[in-house]
């Protein structure tokens, strides 16, 4: 079960560095889920249904880890244009 946060009492400054650590813990969980459907595939006897359905995971993993990574890039360039003030 997924539980999502409650982002609602953030502040707009606050809210991007959520974004930025929601999106890191995704994005690394995405190249894991890559990386082990990468070692499943190497294992796997070749031109079987079950070859065929790791490289369909795969493709959309791989699909999944690259949206994260731009996604994260956005955040990362939102954060830096509006920086935390100063306390």
């Amino acid at each position: 079960m997924y539980d999502e946060p409650d982002w609602s009492a953030l502040t707009l400054l606050e809210l991007p560095e959520k974004a930025r650590e929601f999106g890191n813990k995704a994005y690394s969980g995405s190249l894991s889920t890559y990386a082990f459907l990468e070692r499943a595939l190497e294992k796997s006897p070749k031109h079987t249904d079950m070859t065929d359905e790791i490289l369909h995971m795969t493709d959309r993993a791989k699909q999944a880890y690259q949206l994260l990574a731009e996604l994260n890039h956005d955040i990362t360039s939102l954060t830096q244009e509006f920086p935390k003030p100063v306390q």
